[in-house]
């Protein structure tokens, strides 16, 4: 618990900064939407895409929490003598309440934008609202996720360093798209090598059914936060 304080005070600002980084994105979601309505929207419709990019804020700032001020944190908790174990248990659950309050605060800022909507266009629908559909169990899978990734991000950087973690971000951000494209160029019967990669991926998920994917999934999760917990045991601290 006192290691628990004292990590808490130290790093207290990662969370301001974050929320000032949503607020920023959300008030350049809200002039968006005001332009688009001012100059190409003929329907009396709009869509609250401040709250969507504050949202995504969450996102960013757990991704820069892990990816770029997880190697800091650990180095100063371990250089002021806390055990490595104890900022392995303590560092997730800072990260899990530093993004559920990302997540209330971009709930908060997407009710003010509705509400700002219907001030200045009553009787309007807002036809996009990423709040209003998303199952309430979705909220804490999001805050999970992030931490989980906050917590694997950290592992890299700290085991293969700035290049080592750029030469594995890359790809991974790039996998989803060569996924995706594969897949629909598959559908679309094309012959081309890309459609040939999208059958072959098909043809693997098809090997197995959702709920073994999941479990899977869930096994290859927890064994890359057990190797991540042991980068972090092993990982050299120069004082």
């Amino acid at each position: 618990m006192n290691f628990f304080i004292k990590h808490l005070k130290v790093n207290r600002d990662g969370v301001l900064v974050m929320m000032a980084f949503q607020a920023g994105l959300f008030l350049l979601g809200v002039v968006m939407v005001l332009i688009i309505n001012a100059i190409l929207n003929n329907d009396q419709d709009c869509a609250a895409i401040g709250g969507m990019m504050a949202l995504m804020g969450t996102v960013f700032g757990g991704l820069v929490r892990g990816g770029v001020t997880g190697g800091n944190r650990y180095r100063m908790a371990v250089s002021m003598g806390w055990p490595r174990r104890a900022y392995i248990l303590v560092d997730p659950i800072l990260t899990m309440l530093n993004c559920a309050l990302g997540v209330v605060f971009a709930a908060l800022l997407n009710q003010l934008e509705v509400w700002l909507y219907s001030v200045i266009y009553p009787g309007w629908e807002v036809e996009l609202n990423v709040f209003a559909v998303m199952p309430w169990w979705l909220y804490p899978v999001f805050v999970i996720g992030m931490t989980i990734v906050d917590f694997l991000f950290g592992a890299l950087l700290l085991r293969f360093g700035a290049k080592g973690f750029a030469v594995v971000w890359f790809p991974l951000c790039f996998l989803p798209l060569i996924v995706g494209n594969s897949v629909d160029a598959a559908r679309e019967g094309g012959a081309s090598l890309l459609a040939q990669l999208g059958r072959g991926i098909v043809f693997v998920i098809g090997l197995l059914s959702p709920a073994m994917w999941a479990a899977v999934g869930a096994a290859l999760l927890l064994i890359l936060v057990v190797l991540s917990a042991r980068c972090y045991q092993r990982a050299e601290v120069r004082v």
